[in-house]
């Protein structure tokens, strides 16, 4: 390969890549680009949370971690991680018909993480790889907060008339992976899966010492007694992520460990009947909401904390499950997605058959008691670090963009 060859990837996404916002998908569009290799140059067309900033409509240059990618805002948003009416993806598709001439998107690889904004791409030549970072046969799940789920057989079908346009599919599940072969057999050896990861530049444990001391740091600021033990949740509260049985949960836990605490990080439509609900409970003192983190303080609390909870209804490869466990925080979990691919039970935490209240609130005290050494977690997810899975997408798009 010669050193003048260099690889167009653009990414189609309403995402600010240096804005707030929680999840999976700017998480993975994140790491996609401080990892990408310096023959590639990387561009997104996305959104703006700071139009001052990032002008909407003007391509900028902008940098992750010393990384450097070209960045066209289509759409300013006040913020992120609010839902509004009209979804975001809709708002994002519309806004990128006034600045499609902007775009050059016939060369090189257009990477999408939603199908919805390919609907502009799919007459146009070039190669189009598609993320799905779930079961879409989750739309049919009573917890789905997705918009689709009212309608989805509309969704199956705009999603029938734009797949055979991309060259490969990624999905994060492998019974996803067998969804879609069963749907599209004439496609079948374009899925395949693609496991979570985590970055272990940002997620990893603290020295002992160093644990001991910011954990005594953060329970006098937070007037906690020495004793006491942090159940930790991250997440959209919202229907997914079954918040409600997260706090149901938590008061069995209480009933069976009175230093149980629990630190919830995010928001979402369900917060308010959250603490409605632990008001009820009468275990609102014993839980502290926080606010959406970036990263690294996100990491600190997991470094922090005694266990991780999720009570999720779905999921793909929850990427938050990764990051605990890489700073060596036990998990216990509902049996969703991927999970069980990390989480064992007595070597990184508990996946709890049955997703009960009871269930959950045993396991955990059970991790409480110290069955988990942090070695176990930090062990299982070795095979799942940020540039050793990334590195197989590399090598793809390299032999898609005929580099290799």
């Amino acid at each position: 390969m010669g050193d003048s060859l260099r690889l167009k990837v653009s990414v189609v996404h309403p995402v600010d890549p240096l804005g707030s916002k929680i999840g999976g998908i700017p998480t993975f569009i994140k790491n996609f680009i401080k990892y990408a290799p310096e023959d590639f140059d990387v561009e997104v067309a996305g959104i703006s949370s700071s139009p001052e900033e990032r002008k909407v409509g003007e391509w900028q240059e902008l940098s992750i971690q010393g990384r450097e990618f070209m960045f066209l805002p289509v759409l300013g948003v006040e913020d992120e991680n609010l839902k509004t009416r009209v979804p975001l993806t809709l708002r994002f598709t519309l806004s990128l018909v006034k600045h499609i001439n902007k775009l050059d998107l016939e060369k090189g690889i257009v990477e999408f993480h939603r199908i919805e904004p390919s609907t502009l791409f799919s007459k146009k030549k070039g190669k189009k790889v598609l993320f799905v970072h779930g079961h879409m046969g989750d739309l049919f799940n009573v917890h789905s907060e997705i918009r689709w789920s009212r309608i989805p057989q509309m969704y199956f079908g705009l999603e029938k008339a734009l797949m055979t346009q991309f060259s490969r599919v990624y999905v994060v599940r492998r019974d996803g992976v067998e969804f879609y072969r069963d749907r599209y057999p004439l496609m079948g050896k374009k899925f395949y899966f693609l496991p979570t990861w985590v970055d272990e530049e940002l997620f990893y444990p603290y020295a002992p010492e160093t644990r001991r001391a910011e954990r005594r740091r953060f329970f006098e600021c937070k007037g906690y007694e020495p004793e006491a033990k942090l159940v930790l949740f991250v997440g959209r509260l919202e229907g997914q992520k079954n918040p409600l049985l997260m706090i149901d949960s938590f008061r069995q836990l209480y009933q069976l460990d009175r230093r149980a605490r629990l630190l919830i990080v995010g928001d979402g439509m369900l917060r308010d009947e959250v603490k409605e609900r632990a008001d009820k409970y009468g275990i609102s003192h014993r839980v502290e909401f926080i606010n959406p983190l970036p990263q690294n303080k996100l990491a600190h609390f997991m470094r922090i904390s005694d266990a991780l909870i999720l009570t999720s209804a779905f999921e793909g490869m929850p990427r938050s499950v990764l990051e605990a466990l890489a700073c060596g925080l036990p998990v216990v979990t509902t049996d969703v997605g991927e999970v069980r691919r990390v989480v064992r039970s007595g070597v990184s935490g508990v996946v709890c058959w049955e997703p009960t209240p009871q269930a959950i609130a045993i396991a955990l005290a059970e991790v409480l008691r110290g069955s988990v050494r942090p070695e176990g977690c930090i062990s299982s997810v070795r095979d799942y670090r940020a540039q050793q899975v990334l590195e197989g997408v590399y090598d793809f798009y390299r032999r898609l963009g005929g580099m290799e």
